[in-house]
């Protein structure tokens, strides 16, 4: 059965173990074991701060090397741009040379997200960020072009939806 490594921000919902259980039975009726950051094998109870930090890095590294897929929720998060946890995830999967899929709800290009995430101003014409940065990323890509063609070059896509109509084209193709 292939594996798949969920990758994204679902960690820090206020139930995120009822909301990847309900993805990893989804998962499960399509052929494919799913695992979430909370798959780790070996226990932490007894560390904190930077020690469980650390302990939680090195599993997830873990994780995404024994799965066979990433499954990467690429809307954005915290700001305008994919959750930096899950970007860092994206690189380290398409560095190992794992199949890569990611699910965004609106395939805008990416200064149509900004524009509705954060303030802009213009300058020259061009727009800019309230720290001085243009917004001139405009190839049409929909995430930074590093995890947009990550994804693609990894023989896998960018999908317009939601995690379930992305593990339904996984299934097409993988099945």
């Amino acid at each position: 059965m292939n594996r798949i490594y969920l990758a994204g921000p679902e960690v820090f919902l206020p139930e995120p173990l009822e909301e990847f259980s309900k993805i990893k039975d989804y998962a499960m009726n399509l052929g494919f074991h799913a695992y979430s950051p909370f798959d780790s094998e070996a226990k932490h109870e007894d560390l904190t701060g930077l020690d469980l930090a650390r302990h939680i890095y090195r599993e997830n590294i873990k994780l995404i090397e024994n799965c066979d897929f990433i499954l990467a929720n690429c809307n954005a998060f915290r700001g305008a741009l994919v959750d930096d946890g899950t970007s860092f995830e994206i690189g380290y999967a398409a560095a190992r040379k794992k199949i890569i899929y990611g699910y965004i709800t609106n395939r805008l290009t990416l200064p149509e997200i900004v524009a509705t995430r954060i303030p802009l101003k213009e300058h020259t014409g061009v727009p800019q960020d309230q720290d001085g940065y243009l917004v001139n990323e405009d190839f049409g890509n929909s995430i930074n072009l590093m995890m947009e063609f990550s994804i693609e070059e990894s023989g896998g896509q960018l999908i317009e939806g939601d995690v379930f109509q992305a593990l339904d084209v996984m299934a097409g193709i993988h099945r």
